[in-house]
């Protein structure tokens, strides 16, 4: 079995299917926890909270994503932007 990074492809004005995401959702959901989890002192980090926001973004845009779908995802983007203004909260503090 080959693994490999490729998206599936999208043609303009369509979407891909609900069912393709729940994987990606779910890695997405590890990862995101991870990165908020992570040192906020990582020079990385910062690069992982931008890098985590555009793929699932990305995702957004290019798949028909039901309700519970576009829930997580919005979870996963308040966890995102939660950690961020933490961090700059505390880079202003020192």
């Amino acid at each position: 079995m080959t693994v490999t990074n490729e998206q599936p492809t999208v043609k303009t004005g369509e979407l891909l299917p609900a069912q393709l995401a729940d994987s990606q959702l779910d890695h997405f959901e590890r990862m995101v926890q991870l990165v908020t989890r992570a040192d906020a002192s990582s020079a990385s980090n910062r690069f992982d909270l931008e890098y985590w926001e555009k793929r699932i973004r990305a995702l957004v845009k290019t798949h028909e994503l039901v309700t519970t779908q576009r829930h997580r995802v919005i979870v996963m983007l308040d966890l995102l932007e939660r950690h961020a203004l933490i961090r700059m909260r505390d880079g202003a503090a020192s």
